[in-house]
């Protein structure tokens, strides 16, 4: 049964959170609730749209780093309306290829917002690719030049293949899509997957060349500091949108801000909140954040010829969506495990 704490907010996860059940998903869990990217997008849009005051210290995060190629990740949010609070601790190891392990692993622990208890653990690793996905696709909605009909991608790893089925999911008039990495394979490898959706695909050895010949640019390095940019902002065609998953590491800072018309990224407020980002490729003003291009206090690209950049250090508020979506979706399925406290 729903309960309101004393703030007036009712959580349908209070009367879990008196109990000593506390759910678990696992990877498998997660992967077998078969959320849609078109889920994923609607479920993050509505939080955001839905958020009228965030909470104290809302989008903090903290970063362990033991080396370039190691680092430890929180990330944390709340929300009143969605009745629920979000943890996520993520652990990165750049030579986990070598072992043949993913090289981003994920935990969230889901809290009841009105008892403050735990109602859920859950696997985080699909979550962070693919609510990290969604937000690319979200700010393609609102920023791609209409009729945009060609995707190219740098750097062809995990993020590559979901960034793909998002932004395939908003980009109506897709036709073509452009591939680059430094490992062929995996170049290979998504340009098969594009062809089984229903595209046209090639794998480019020049990534300056695939930018310049691509109307929305995804750029997916992995998280190494060290690595060098290897696209010059000057070669984006007119009206092409730049999203940087990897914080816009491809591309040389020098110029960014003369040769594009505007920056825009996930959470403005929580950016200044943690401080910034150094690792963002651009460090000056941004034009305007996903809360503004949802609720239209940003109209988002206003020329076709506007060349955009979409720079994101992701948002815990998409972890808690998601993580809440996962939950929900789980009880009707009667999947996860109760665990006791």
């Amino acid at each position: 049964m729903p309960d309101s704490g004393t703030s007036g907010t009712t959580s349908p996860w209070s009367a879990q959170a008196r109990g000593d059940g506390l759910l678990y998903l696992s990877s498998a869990d997660i992967e077998s609730l078969n959320l849609s990217p078109t889920a994923l997008r609607r479920a993050i849009a509505a939080a955001i749209r839905q958020r009228s005051a965030p909470a104290r210290g809302g989008g903090m995060k903290t970063r362990v780093q033991l080396d370039e190629g190691r680092f430890f990740m929180s990330m944390s949010d709340a929300d009143d309306g969605l009745g629920l609070g979000v943890t996520k601790w993520i652990g990165y190891s750049a030579d986990n290829t070598r072992r043949d392990l993913p090289a981003i692993s994920a935990q969230i622990i889901v809290n009841d917002a009105v008892t403050g208890r735990a109602v859920a653990i859950m696997d985080g690793s699909w979550i962070t690719t693919h609510r990290t996905a969604a937000l690319s696709a979200l700010a393609a909605e609102a920023l791609a030049r209409p009729g945009a009909s060609s995707l190219g991608v740098l750097g062809c790893g995990v993020q590559a293949h979901s960034n793909l089925a998002a932004l395939a999911d908003v980009l109506p008039a897709l036709r073509r899509v452009r591939a680059f990495s430094r490992s062929t394979d995996s170049a290979e490898a998504l340009a098969l997957r594009a062809r089984e959706m229903g595209f046209e695909a090639e794998v480019m050895q020049d990534p300056e060349a695939l930018a310049a010949a691509s109307d929305v640019v995804v750029s997916c390095l992995p998280s190494i500091d060290s690595i060098p940019p290897i696209v010059r902002p000057r070669v984006l065609q007119p009206g092409a949108l730049a999203i940087g998953v990897d914080l816009g590491r491809a591309w040389h800072r020098d110029g960014l801000t003369d040769h594009l018309d505007g920056f825009f990224t996930d959470d403005i407020a929580a950016l200044e909140r943690n401080g910034g980002n150094p690792a963002l490729a651009h460090q000056g003003r941004y034009d305007g954040d996903l809360a503004a291009l949802l609720t239209g206090t940003h109209p988002g690209r206003v020329d076709d010829a506007q060349r955009l950049m979409f720079l994101f250090p992701g948002m815990p508020l998409a972890d808690l969506a998601v993580a809440r979506l996962a939950m929900t979706k789980a009880t009707e399925k009667g999947l996860g495990t109760l665990l006791t406290r």
